[in-house]
């Protein structure tokens, strides 16, 4: 993603020019977009995860342990993704809350930044969950990087690489803490199925 990149007064301006608000509105739409998306697969994942479920408990109480091990190695392989979309979805949603905070108090500079770095831990997931959401995560960085131009040739504060990837990562890290939490609520513990073979004598 070529618009993630080390920010530094330049000599010309972005291709996005005007006001930064309707930029900033324009961002967080395209978020919010984004996040019905993953919303979407959210809950796709979930009704897979409950058949996937059924399966395990099924045959975990009919002893066929074999095909109990399969439906688990599978379900776990499930609810791996589940965290890559609920830590995607997350770490979007303190994007929108930052670009919130630019909105209405300016500082575009300390919440920009952040949040493109983040974009660039969230892309590849997302890019692969969500491939129509490719061009508009472009725009979305085009338009952060816009802003980010425009911010520091208007302000003439630029935001260090390491204060950027610090709080950029500390949404990652943030996001992914949630979703962890989250999912272990809401998702029931798969059966301890090797402890199950040993009494069987399987």
């Amino acid at each position: 993603m070529d618009f993630l990149k080390k920010w530094e007064p330049k000599k010309k301006f972005s291709k996005f020019k005007g006001p930064l608000r309707p930029q900033l509105e324009e961002a967080i739409r395209i978020i919010n977009l984004q996040m019905q998306k993953l919303d979407f697969k959210g809950a796709r994942i979930r009704e897979y995860d409950r058949a996937l479920f059924g399966r395990v408990v099924h045959y975990y109480g009919s002893r066929d342990i074999r095909r109990a091990k399969i439906y688990a190695n599978e379900l776990t392989e499930v609810r791996k993704l589940a965290k890559v979309i609920a830590t995607t979805r997350l770490a979007l949603e303190q994007i929108t809350v930052r670009l919130g905070t630019v909105r209405e108090y300016g500082d575009v500079a300390a919440n920009v930044a952040p949040a493109l770095v983040a974009m660039k831990g969230i892309y590849p997931g997302i890019s692969e969950m969500v491939p129509e959401a490719d061009q508009s995560f472009m725009k979305l960085g085009d338009l952060l990087d816009g802003l980010m131009v425009e911010a520091v040739q208007h302000s003439g504060r630029s935001v260090t690489p390491a204060f950027a990837t610090e709080e950029g990562e500390n949404i990652l890290k943030q996001a992914a803490t949630l979703a962890e939490v989250d999912l272990e609520k809401t998702l029931p513990d798969i059966p301890n199925l090797e402890k199950k073979k040993e009494r069987l004598g399987v």
